[in-house]
């Protein structure tokens, strides 16, 4: 079941484009569909910001068979899945690409 999310992040990729992801905690379960995703830790500052620290960043065909529990990502404080739904995967492949050539990841 899909609930509101915590709202939107918007992660530029290598090309200049901006991708919109929408939050959720990452226990959230999801319906199969697939979905470029990145595994993060939401943090809130002092002066009410919020923040991602990227831990993890994939593509699937079936976000409700995605890795969400691993020692990896408790190791890395994950607490949150942001997910932008893509059911084309060269498409889906396009993104991850772009974003991994802008962005390093903790796993």
């Amino acid at each position: 079941m899909m609930n509101a999310g915590l709202g939107n992040v918007r992660v530029k990729g290598c090309s200049g484009k901006m991708y919109t992801f929408r939050a959720y905690p990452l226990e959230t379960e999801f319906a199969e569909f697939g979905a470029v995703y990145f595994i993060s830790n939401r943090n809130h500052s002092e002066d009410g910001r919020i923040s991602h620290s990227r831990i993890y960043c994939g593509e699937t065909p079936n976000l409700s068979d995605s890795p969400k529990k691993t020692e990896s990502f408790q190791a890395n404080h994950a607490n949150c899945i942001c997910i932008l739904p893509k059911e084309d995967e060269s498409q889906r492949t396009e993104i991850e690409h772009d974003i991994h050539q802008k962005y390093k990841f903790l796993c």
